[in-house]
């Protein structure tokens, strides 16, 4: 497993300029420059955050993630992409999020 590849990625698109704007012009290119699963390459394409957590990625870094990249990029965007894409009206687990 290469959670802490994922998360050291995570870490550098909520803080690095130069990793973002990467990331927003060839996410494939970037991507490809670490050493990630196919599985995890498609969560970072897909910002598919609840998926990251599932796997182990900080909800810190995740939420970072989100906030800096996304297209959508206001919390209650957030908290569906946590939910699996919908408001089921169920809670959603994260560290990063006060329910």
């Amino acid at each position: 497993m290469s959670r802490n590849v994922m998360e050291r990625l995570l870490h550098q698109l909520c803080v690095e300029r130069a990793t973002k704007q990467r990331f927003k012009e060839d996410p494939e290119g970037l991507l490809s420059r670490y050493v990630l699963t196919e599985d995890e390459k498609r969560m970072f394409l897909n910002f598919d955050v609840k998926a990251m957590q599932a796997h182990g990625a900080n909800p810190m870094l995740t939420m970072g993630f989100w906030q800096e990249n996304a297209p959508e990029r206001s919390p209650v965007a957030y908290i569906k992409a946590l939910r699996g894409g919908t408001d089921n009206g169920q809670p959603t687990f994260s560290a990063a999020l006060k329910q």
